[in-house]
């Protein structure tokens, strides 16, 4: 009997990009009213040696602006951490799905191969996706903006389980590749080997972030996410040759 399978969402990419276009109006607005703002008190200045009421207007708008940016942000915040949450969300159905597999085929297959699969299978049950981290990242990261006496020590506290959850997913998602690659060619099936997911490390990501002052992290928002879809689609078709 063919196995039931979960059936395997993928990560929304266009909330990536969205995030990553949110995050940069958030820049450029902000930008602008901090300019307005400081305009607005140079004029303040020329106005009160004049008796006019020049600058005020400035002031408010640049304050107005700079709220602006804040939503713009809040915004790009709340995709990303959507987008976060699907990556482990989409790599452990697949993960889930791939136990299945593993179980059915063994019964399929000659004694030589069950030994291989039954190595697999080891390598599948140690794969860990450290989904806690994500959510112990989100609570400090929600807290740095509810206290913003402390938002720095929160901000650093959020970065850590970020960086945590950010090194299972790379170590997860090329490793569960590396399984398939390996599992499907026990049945005999020729296929070019699956190779989207790069291989990546938590601490290469976060000197390239600084290096490129955030701007790796939006590159990495979307392409990981397009890797990770790109690899379920990959599954899913060979599992459609197959039949399973």
């Amino acid at each position: 009997m063919i196995p039931t399978l979960l059936s395997e969402k993928k990560v929304d990419k266009t909330l990536a990009i969205l995030a990553v276009v949110f995050s940069l109006l958030a820049g450029l607005v902000s930008a602008i009213g901090l300019w307005s703002v400081m305009v607005g008190i140079f004029e303040g200045f020329i106005d009160g040696w004049r008796g006019y009421g020049y600058g005020t207007g400035r002031i408010f708008g640049g304050f107005f602006i700079t709220l602006i940016s804040g939503l713009l942000g809040i915004l790009a915040g709340i995709f990303t951490l959507i987008v976060l949450n699907q990556w482990s969300g989409v790599l452990n159905e697949n993960i889930q799905n791939t136990k299945v597999l593993l179980s059915y085929l063994k019964q399929k297959v000659e004694s030589e191969k069950q030994m291989n699969l039954s190595v697999l299978e080891g390598h599948l049950s140690t794969l860990n996706l450290n989904i806690w981290a994500y959510w112990v990242y989100l609570v400090f990261y929600v807290i740095s903006f509810l206290i913003p006496v402390a938002s720095f020590v929160f901000s650093i506290l959020a970065i850590v389980f970020l960086s945590v959850y950010l090194q299972s997913v790379f170590s997860v998602s090329k490793r569960l590749e590396e399984i398939k690659n390996a599992m499907y060619p026990l049945l005999g099936i020729s296929f070019p080997m699956m190779s989207y997911i790069k291989q990546r490390n938590v601490g290469i990501f976060i000197l390239l972030t600084i290096v490129t002052l955030g701007i790796y992290w939006w590159y990495l928002l979307i392409k990981l996410s397009d890797e990770i879809n790109q690899y379920i689609d990959a599954d899913q078709k060979i599992r459609q040759v197959i039949n399973l």
